[in-house]
């Protein structure tokens, strides 16, 4: 699937990229693929990329997970029993 994107590059580079397609005799769509992935992988094999640290940290919670759990059961139950209240709610507490 290909997308467009819109993007204000300097003057300067744009030439650069001209004088380099036309030298490697290849589209401006292709240089900038090009481009892109060499950028990206050198920038995975610069860093250590550890998916663990770089995801959102669910796990390192100051609480326990039985406290955690404890918690969400609690907000999930709120949640459901909100609209059960009153006279014609089919639950009663």
């Amino acid at each position: 699937m290909q997308k467009i994107l819109s993007a204000r590059l300097e003057e300067a580079a744009l030439d650069e990229m001209e004088r380099a397609v036309r030298k490697l005799r290849i589209t401006k769509k292709r240089f900038l693929e090009e481009a892109i992935h060499a950028h990206a992988a050198r920038t995975r094999t610069a860093v250590d990329v550890d998916c663990w640290s770089e995801t959102l940290g669910a796990w390192k919670r100051p609480e326990g997970p039985a406290r955690t759990v404890r918690a969400v059961r609690l907000a999930f139950q709120r949640a459901m029993e909100r609209h059960h209240v009153g006279e014609d709610a089919r639950l009663h507490r």
